[in-house]
């Protein structure tokens, strides 16, 4: 298959993806009140697997949104620090205003996924912003660079991730949330 091939597949599939989320949100705040809309945000299920994979993509994302909140990680790929990421993501020609959410969606947002803390939301953030990655590792082919043969890094670390965030996204947070706490206090 061609890369264009390939980015046309991908890219049709991020659409109907983000597209069916965006529309089960939109539907929620057309027809329902404030609280049930944020009810049917945070819905999950007492569900072990689902905070299994909640907490993996957090502490998977961890590290990117600390090295570029605090600087706590050496550079991963997008400055070190506030300061240096939007220096770094000037360069990559992100907009102020994106390049900020990118870094609190991974430094916030992982935080959030670990502890159930509205994690669709936070899910959703990282899925588009690794989305966006999986498009710039897309020329490098599939697999990682593990022979150190290649330029940069191939496309599977992105798939799982973004597997793992989109059974989040449909399936909420799971047992061990807050998510989960606040849903079993309101069904009360």
């Amino acid at each position: 298959m061609s890369f264009c091939l390939k980015l046309a597949f991908l890219s049709s599939v991020s659409k109907i993806i983000l597209y069916n989320s965006l529309d089960i949100i939109c539907y929620n705040l057309a027809k329902k009140k404030p609280m049930d809309t944020l009810f049917s945000i945070i819905q999950t299920d007492n569900d072990y697997v689902f905070s299994i994979l909640r907490i993996v993509a957090g502490i998977i994302i961890f590290p990117y949104g600390m090295q570029k909140l605090f600087g706590w990680f050496e550079n991963l790929g997008g400055g070190v620090g506030i300061k240096e990421t939007l220096i770094a993501m000037k360069a990559k020609n992100i907009p102020i205003f994106l390049a900020w959410l990118v870094i609190l969606a991974q430094s916030l947002g992982s935080v959030a996924l670990i502890i159930g803390c509205f994690g669709r939301v936070a899910a959703l953030g990282n899925f588009i912003i690794f989305l966006g990655a999986l498009f710039v590792h897309l020329p490098e082919g599939w697999t990682l660079n593990w022979l150190k043969n290649k330029k940069g890094e191939g496309i599977e670390y992105f798939i799982l991730l973004l597997a793992i965030l989109l059974i989040v996204i449909l399936k909420g947070s799971g047992a061990y949330s807050i998510d989960y706490w606040l849903v079993s206090s309101i069904a009360l």
